[in-house]
């Protein structure tokens, strides 16, 4: 018997235009399910690019209901709505912060869905902003501008500046936990600060976003799950890139991660061959693919990330260290370093007056 999963899988292949049609039509049950597992993913937008091939004719033409499709629609018009006052937002704040003489770039999110080929129809979340900087002046502007006292991590902090849309201004895009790896990441960061021209806002090359992009990925293998969105954000990442080569990914600590990855996008996503960035490798990969199905969009519906952020901050470390035994095997270079970078990381934040 075909699973919802697998299906959505092909319905998410006709919508990036890596396959022709479904292997077997759902039945009316299955595209409800597979509805529920879109937005379990936060897909929905994504799956409407397939849906509304044909002139909008080409769900129905296989069973879709028209009951809903016509809420799938309204789910899609919501996401553009969204999409719209994030796209303003993230003009208003890039240009401010630039008058006001601060290089920035916005990453992920609004950047990632000028790629794909609807924009609008890309679920949206928060407003990520890398802002040049030293950390201790970016900290005091932005709570100079909030009025609030706002907790700081490593990379980034929150900025509230507006009142329905959550920002968060990074100090680097991201980090690894092994420090010789973090070493050579920031600085591989610092020389290629690099964004497109003639878009709306500042957004990264594509060169960049190929290895920023899959080190975000490995961050939330390691945090709070990893969902379809956020491969299919690769997808688009890499079909830009080309097949274009890397800087040594091994230097990173991240060759064996990006081969695991590479296997997923095949799997779930049909990518051709010739945009991977490495080999891919099946081992790896076949334990990303099971872990990325299960957690849903950042593991917010997976029980084992259940209520983990509502935990006391030991709660979380211990939790944190258990999930961490889960990669050890796989990616050793970066597990064992785990648990000391939380602590000295927590350390670091008391003292540095961080913690709200």
């Amino acid at each position: 018997m075909v699973r919802e999963m697998d299906i959505l899988l092909e319905l998410l292949q006709v919508a990036l235009g890596t396959r022709e049609d479904f292997s077997q039509n759902p039945t009316e049950a299955q595209w409800e399910a597979i509805y529920k597992e879109a937005r379990r993913h936060c897909v929905v937008g994504v799956c409407l690019q397939a849906l509304q091939k044909d002139d909008g004719q080409w769900g129905l033409t296989r069973g879709l209901p028209l009951d809903l499709k016509l809420k799938w629609i309204g789910k899609g018009e919501k996401i553009a709505e969204e999409n719209k006052l994030l796209d303003q937002q993230c003009c208003q704040l890039s240009q401010k912060l630039t008058d006001s003489g601060y290089w920035n770039c916005i990453l992920k999110g609004q950047g990632m869905a000028l790629l794909y080929p609807t924009p609008e129809w890309r679920e949206s979340g928060d407003i990520d902003i890398w802002v040049s900087g030293n950390r201790d002046d970016l900290v005091a502007m932005t709570r100079r501008v909030s009025g609030k006292k706002t907790d700081v991590t490593y990379h980034h902090t929150a900025f509230h500046v507006f009142p329905d849309t959550e920002v968060e201004l990074h100090f680097t895009p991201s980090w690894m936990f092994n420090p010789i790896h973090n070493a050579r990441l920031q600085k591989w960061f610092d020389t290629h600060r690099e964004v497109k021209a003639e878009t709306a806002f500042p957004v990264p090359t594509a060169s960049f976003n190929t290895l920023f992009i899959l080190t975000h990925l490995f961050r939330h293998v390691f945090d709070d799950g990893v969902g379809l969105r956020q491969v299919i954000d690769y997808f688009y990442t890499l079909k830009e890139n080309k097949g274009k080569p890397v800087d040594d990914l091994s230097s990173f600590g991240l060759k064996r991660f990006a081969s695991g990855m590479m296997w997923v996008m095949q799997r779930t996503l049909n990518m051709p061959s010739e945009w991977m960035i490495v080999e891919p490798d099946r081992r790896v990969g076949e334990w990303l693919t099971t872990d990325i199905l299960e957690a849903g969009n950042f593991g917010r519906q997976d029980r084992r990330y259940k209520n983990v952020q509502r935990k006391e901050r030991h709660q979380r470390l211990w939790w944190h260290t258990r999930q961490n035994l889960r990669h050890i095997c796989l990616f050793p270079d970066e597990a064992l370093f785990e648990l000391p970078w939380r602590i000295i990381h927590y350390i670091w934040r008391r003292g540095k007056g961080y913690l709200a």
